[in-house]
Order: structure tokens, then C-alpha cells, then sequence
């Protein structure tokens, strides 16, 4: 098999020791606050909380596609043959784009494959990781390539939050559902849908939001041999490890993943609290 290199945008929030044993290259997104322009590898996320805290008003940008030629061509320098780009969903941001334009910037475009995701956060850390599991029992990249994007139609993410009017300010939910969900004093439901964030369902307790999600996981894996998740949560340990115990409990073969680091970009939007849960059936 050609030696192949991962990229990643800097919202595909793998480990760092992953990164650096596979030596995975990434390109920032950009946090930007006034006339100031942080890349998101440059900064926390307590900086993000900090800065909201203060009143200051944040938004994001995507990385130019100069960004990814510029890593494309490191890359084939350090002996790549082959690369293969993992970015934020098209639906959320135009990071997938800079990534394709900058195959046609460089004479190599056929020794890249840009993946479309549908997908974000640490829905991509799971198809990152699972895309790096495949690369390394695959008898071809173009194998490994498949299996992975079998994984991206068959994933399902949903989480929630605390306060919806991060996701509103940001630009990833309507006024009107932000609104709705936090007067009525609901916890929110979200699911990305063909790449963007839809509020699918509501619940007032905890518990019954726990109930739901498994319900779904339930309802999508009843056939499979086994499901793969993932979970992220920011100040809410409680609720995935109970929530990780009913999968575990409910499933004859399950593998489940906790991460708690929600990086700068993912904070602006999702604010203080919340968890999520990505899964995919096998």
C-alpha cells in the first residue's frame, strides 16, 4: 500500500498523542474577535469562556485553501504518496471547500481524497480514528477509503445543551427554535441531519433525554452486530457515564469512547454545558 498521510481541520478534535504518533497534520480554523484573528490551535477553550464572560463577541472562519496546499505539499515533502483530508461538515462551514479548491492549486489532485463528512466534532473524531483503524488492516487505501465511507452514512449524532443561544449567535440554529427550547425550559435535542444541526426533540428531565437517545440508538443498531460510540460532554460527567452504562447494559457488543475536551471553536457555539453521543452500527 502507498504510504499515506491524515489531515485534519483543528475541529476534528483527536487526541494529541494520536496526532503525534501518526503524524497527522492540521489546519486550523480561525477564532476572531474584533480586529483579532486567533488560529484555533493557538488558543483554549478556557480563553473562548473568558472572552464571552467579558461580553466580547466571537465568531469563526474557515482556513483558506492556501492553508491546505501549503499542508499538502509538507506532506509530500515528508514522503506521503497518498493523503486523505478530514474536515467539518459542508453544511457548517466552507472548510470542505478550502480543501477541495486546494487539490486544484497543486499538480498532485489525484493523490488526494477530500472525505465529505456530513459530519463535526467528535463526530469526525470517531471517523478519524476509525478511518486510521481501517488504514492499518486494509490490503489498499482505497479499501480503507470504502469502509470509511460506509461509516459516514451510516453515523447519527445527537446532543444537547444548556443554553441553545450559543448555537443561535453562531449561526447553527434559528432565533425561533433558540428561543422556544430556552423559555420553555427544555433540554433540547440535536441531531445533524445531511450536515447541519436541526433541533429534532425536546425533553424536561434528564432522564428522559437519556431514554430518547438510547430509544434511537436502539431503533438504528437493532439489526447490527455491534455499535461503535462515541460521547463528549463539557461539565456533565454524570450524564454520559449513566448514559454510557444503559448502552453498555442494553447492547451484547458495544464499544464506548468518553471525551471531555470540547475545543474553542465547538465552545463558542455550545457554550458552558452539555453532552453528546455519536454512534454507528456495525
Amino acid at each position: 500500500m502507498e504510504k499515506t498521510g491524515l489531515i485534519i481541520d483543528s475541529t476534528v478534535y483527536l487526541p494529541e498523542n494520536v496526532i503525534k504518533e501518526r503524524n497527522i497534520a492540521v489546519v486550523p480554523l480561525n477564532v476572531i474577535e474584533g480586529e483579532n484573528v486567533y488560529k484555533e490551535t493557538d488558543i483554549t477553550p478556557q480563553f473562548v469562556y473568558d472572552e464571552l464572560d467579558a461580553g466580547r463577541k466571537l465568531s469563526t472562519s474557515q482556513p483558506s485553501p492556501e492553508q491546505f496546499r501549503e499542508a499538502y505539499a509538507r506532506m509530500f515533502e515528508k514522503g506521503y504518496e497518498k493523503l486523505v483530508v478530514i474536515t467539518i461538515s459542508n453544511g457548517l462551514s466552507g472548510t470542505y471547500q478550502s480543501a477541495l479548491l486546494a487539490k486544484e492549486l497543486i499538480d498532485r489532485a489525484s493523490d488526494v481524497h477530500v472525505f465529505d463528512t456530513q459530519n463535526a466534532g467528535f463526530g469526525n473524531e470517531l471517523l478519524a480514528l476509525e478511518f486510521l483503524r481501517f488504514l492499518d488492516g486494509a490490503e489498499s487505501l482505497q479499501e480503507a477509503i470504502r469502509r470509511t465511507e460506509e461509516v459516514i452514512r451510516k453515523t447519527q449524532l445527537f446532543f444537547t445543551v444548556e443554553n441553545l443561544f450559543s448555537l443561535q449567535k453562531g449561526g447553527r440554529l434559528s432565533k425561533r427554535s433558540a428561543l422556544l427550547g430556552t423559555v420553555l425550559r427544555i433540554r433540547p435535542i440535536i441531531r445533524l441531519v445531511d450536515g447541519e444541526l436541526v433541533l429534532v426533540h425536546k425533553e424536561r428531565t434528564t432522564k428522559r433525554l437519556q431514554r430518547y437517545i438510547l430509544k434511537m440508538i436502539k431503533d438504528d443498531a437493532q439489526d447490527a452486530e455491534e455499535v461503535r460510540v462515541r460521547m463528549v460532554h463539557r461539565r456533565s460527567p454524570d450524564m454520559v457515564e449513566s448514559l454510557k452504562s444503559m448502552i453498555e447494559e442494553t447492547f451484547r457488543k458495544v464499544e464506548v469512547t468518553i471525551t471531555d475536551y470540547i475545543g474553542p471553536v465547538f465552545a463558542i457555539h455550545i457554550g458552558k454545558k452539555g453532552f453528546g453521543v455519536v454512534w454507528y452500527a456495525v
